[in-house]
């Protein structure tokens, strides 16, 4: 018992003493290299001095350095950081005069430089001005013509290629290339002004055509699929929007295959944005309908409502006309004015409608229930116009373009339910006919699916 003890007191007093050691030995380091930034310092000032006094005709730094005693390779280093600051000032506006010219080749003689050193330093320090330079330029995300002519100058007179200047900012260049791309496309509409924008980036970071293609064409389908997600939001697709899609598509050079499904819903979300907009399609009906009255929607549909005690379901035919919607069931049967619906929310495979009158309010479940809310809405439009802008459905889909950039940078593009990056949509956690608003903290991304899914259960 008494031998385990000691061992134990012996470990932890060597682990005691080896602790000691490695800290002493930091303290030592750290001393040593304040000591060397001292000496380095006060070497540079007295460096710097007696320059400044013989301005570099006369004199030689082996000279110096036997005079000041001081250790040769501290000495050099230093010499060289005096070189390269001088240098930097020299080039920083991309031109070197004549005066300067001759400074710069007494003092790489008095600091005794060999010319590959030389060389070395002066083209670091070039690579290093003019990525300082670009950093500025698209500091506050955009570039002007005299920043975009400023840095082609700086180039040329800093003899750095296009090749080389990629290779320089090449992140940079990306990224804010990228970023300015997706800047001007998200709003679903490119003007003149935006793609002079984009090529006055492109040659402001000296992108060839090859590099700026490809950096777009890395991330293409997603630009296309973030700014189709931003143009269909609010149900309309403009002629502009869908030029500048087909512009995307053009510009990132993204088949035909690899967008023919955002084609097809396009094409659904033009036709029931006619649909609301009063451009209703006219359907055969076995119905008898009064003189002048047109049926815009017939289907089988199961109608779930509520009474005070219990949840009631009938199935039965639906039929929407320009006068009346109508549930005909051998159960029950029942009609209302389009102008007496007061709200319609959509799900998966159905509508919840209320409405201002004794019959009618609860859940349509129908096959094509999307199609089904964009013919109410037509249909109500022509009754009664303002009416249907207070619907949930309708409210849902203006979501105002600066909240739909920030909620899609914030879920990175993907269903917030599954992780899908395909069919998004912009969801509100709480529906408006619930007094959900339409604010970033209510709004996340969605799949189709889970969208929809999500409105069942609700």
């Amino acid at each position: 018992m008494i031998g385990a003890l000691i061992l134990v007191l012996t470990i932890g007093a060597g682990a005691a003493g080896i602790g000691y050691l490695i800290h002493y030995n930091a303290q030592e380091h750290r001393a040593r290299e304040a000591l060397r930034r001292e000496e380095e310092a006060r070497f540079r000032t007295a460096l710097l001095h007696e320059l400044g006094k013989r301005r570099g005709s006369s004199f030689r730094l082996s000279e110096f350095i036997a005079k000041c005693e001081v250790p040769d390779d501290l000495a050099r280093r230093v010499a060289e950081d005096v070189y390269a600051c001088y240098y930097r000032k020299v080039i920083a506006d991309g031109v070197i005069a004549q005066e300067e010219q001759t400074r710069i080749g007494l003092l790489t003689r008095a600091l005794e430089i060999d010319q590959e050193q030389v060389r070395r330093i002066e083209q670091y320090a070039k690579e290093q001005t003019y990525s300082q330079a670009v950093d500025g330029v698209l500091a506050d995300g955009a570039v002007t013509d005299d920043e975009a002519r400023s840095l082609e100058s700086l180039r040329r007179g800093l003899g750095i290629s296009k090749q080389d200047a990629f290779r320089l900012t090449g992140d940079v260049s990306r990224s804010s290339y990228l970023a300015t791309f997706r800047r001007i496309v998200r709003d679903g509409v490119v003007t003149p002004e935006e793609r002079a924008e984009l090529l006055r980036c492109k040659k402001a970071l000296a992108l060839s055509d090859d590099q700026a293609d490809s950096i777009v064409r890395a991330e293409a389908l997603t630009l296309y699929r973030e700014t189709f997600a931003m143009v269909v939001q609010d149900g309309v697709i403009t002629d502009e929007e869908e030029k500048t899609l087909a512009w995307l598509q053009g510009w990132a050079g993204l088949p035909d295959s690899d967008v023919a499904e955002y084609h097809a819903r396009m094409r659904i979300v033009k036709r029931l944005a006619a649909y609301r907009e009063g451009k209703l399609p006219v359907v055969r009906t076995r119905a008898i309908l009064e003189g002048g009255e047109t049926c815009h929607w017939e289907s089988d549909c199961t109608f779930e409502y509520k009474t005070r005690t219990r949840l009631n379901e009938i199935t039965g035919n639906l039929i929407v006309t320009s006068r009346n919607v109508f549930l005909a069931s051998h159960s029950k049967s029942f009609s209302f004015k389009p102008s007496k619906i007061l709200d319609i929310m959509r799900f998966s495979n159905g509508l919840e409608i209320k409405v201002n009158s004794g019959q009618g309010s609860g859940r349509y479940r129908v096959a094509g229930a999307e199609e089904l809310e964009a013919i109410l809405t037509g249909v109500v439009r022509k009754h009664k116009y303002l009416l249907c802008e207070n619907y949930s459905s309708e409210r849902t889909r203006h979501i105002p373009d600066e909240v739909k950039r920030e909620v899609w940078d914030r879920d990175g593009g993907r269903c917030v339910k599954c992780g899908k990056s395909d069919y998004l949509e912009f969801d509100h956690i709480i529906p408006h006919a619930r007094g959900g608003s339409n604010s970033v903290n209510n709004v996340q991304i969605l799949c189709r699916r889970c969208n929809l899914l999500k409105s069942d259960r609700i």
